[in-house]
């Protein structure tokens, strides 16, 4: 597992995965080969950051922040991401299958390899700024 943040002089490696909940904010850091499956971390700010090779399966992220984010190879099957942000983000070979993206913001989103709408839409805000409400009850 990596874990790098900026500002530090080397490559801080995290001793297990339950650290990254407890950052709670880490803006432009490098995540790398993790297993966060079933994890809480709702409302924490990803901003900036890269993800390669990073499994969020049932997950939950509801109301966090991935704007200006890379995501490449990540999971994020049955995770809940409602009210998540991905403004601005790089979205390349992301899986939501099953996972909730009610009130999510895919704002100028760049997708590579990636379908939203395998992911549960209501009140969702897509690419192209419109609202997919495709799922609301």
């Amino acid at each position: 597992m990596l874990l790098i943040i900026p500002g530090l002089a080397a490559a801080q490696t995290a001793s297990n995965s339950d650290q990254l909940r407890m950052l709670g904010q880490c803006n432009g850091c490098i995540f790398e080969d993790l297993d966060l499956s079933g994890r809480k971390m709702t409302g924490v700010d990803l901003s900036g950051s890269t993800f390669r090779n990073v499994d969020f399966t049932g997950a939950g992220l509801g109301i966090a922040i991935f704007d200006n984010a890379v995501l490449e190879n990540v999971s994020f099957e049955g995770a809940d991401l409602g009210g998540a942000s991905f403004t601005d983000a790089t979205l390349k070979n992301v899986s939501f299958d099953r996972s909730d993206l009610t009130g999510a913001v895919f704002d100028e989103v760049i997708l590579k390899d990636t379908d939203l709408q395998s992911g549960m839409q209501c009140n969702t805000q897509m690419q192209d700024g419109l609202m997919d409400n495709s799922d609301c009850d």
